[in-house]
């Protein structure tokens, strides 16, 4: 069994903890708010005071947190990750984030002469908690296959994109997709209701069409408000702002468009909502 260290531990953090505890693993855990993983360090994990300290004690780290500022905040300085990380641990970060700086911290692990991945996660909720994460891989393929048995803990599928940065380029591409179903399929029901439709039947009747999941998580949420939500507006926002950064020069109006319906969301106070509340009619 591998000692894990997980660095943040929201939505993601926390079903990707449950899982590593569940098939023997030892987990060391370090979140900004210590008090909400009380119930983690209740079964079996340890609790850190810093990330240099949840680092230095583990052979593989994961960092999930929510975006560039805070991901650089537990990367770098003397409570940072590089700071605690021991030789031979394998660094990873696992948060939805820009390339730019994906780019900056791939140099800066290179300098400790550690190895690196960037291993965004899709699944949602759900599957974090199920042990059913999709892990896009951006690194080494040898050595992520060293990693085997700590992957499978937490995940159903490994997918490798290509070298360090690729797994975040694919990710980003992929929110930029998945947000662009949901707005759309909130503007269908909406377009449906306008004409006089029953929207139960025509949501029911979306299920097989085009969005796959994202549409069936959709017409869930419209259903029943998710608890815990899957995915923050504020965070889908923040994941097509990037998304629009690396598409640069290619024309994305379509990326532009969707990105202003969850700006509007933001706006309006939903941010911390289910990102599925882009559908209400």
């Amino acid at each position: 069994m591998a000692s894990v260290a997980i660095v943040g531990v929201g939505i993601m953090g926390r079903g990707m903890a449950e899982n590593l505890l569940k098939h023997g693993h030892r987990v060391i855990l370090w979140n900004r708010t210590p008090a909400k993983i009380a119930d983690l360090r209740d079964a079996g994990a340890e609790v850190a005071d810093t990330p240099a300290a949840a680092a230095a004690a583990a052979e593989i780290v994961f960092e999930v947190t929510a975006d560039d500022d805070t991901s650089r905040g537990v990367w770098l300085g003397p409570d940072g990750i590089l700071a605690g990380a021991k030789d031979g641990a394998v660094l990873i970060t696992s948060a939805t984030l820009s390339v730019e700086w994906v780019a900056e911290l791939s140099e800066a692990v290179a300098e400790r002469g550690l190895p690196f991945f960037d291993m965004p996660l899709t699944g949602g909720a759900v599957a974090a908690r199920s042990g059913a994460l999709v892990l896009l891989v951006g690194g080494d393929k040898a050595g992520l296959a060293e990693l085997g048995p700590v992957l499978q803990a937490v995940s159903r599928e490994v997918r490798h994109f290509g070298p360090v940065g690729a797994g975040t380029r694919f990710k980003l591409v992929l929110n930029a997709l998945q947000a662009a179903h949901m707005a759309a399929f909130g503007e269908a029901l909406r377009v449906a209701a306008a004409a006089g439709l029953d929207v139960e039947a025509v949501g029911a009747a979306f299920q097989d069409r085009p969005g796959g999941a994202v549409t069936q998580q959709a017409w869930a949420s419209h259903l029943q408000p998710p608890d815990p939500i899957n995915f923050a507006t504020r965070w889908a926002h923040k994941d097509l702002s990037y998304a629009a950064r690396l598409a640069g020069d290619v024309p994305h109006p379509i990326l532009d468009s969707v990105r202003d319906v969850f700006g509007a969301a933001l706006e309006a106070g939903r941010g911390d909502d289910d990102w599925s509340s882009v559908n209400e009619l």
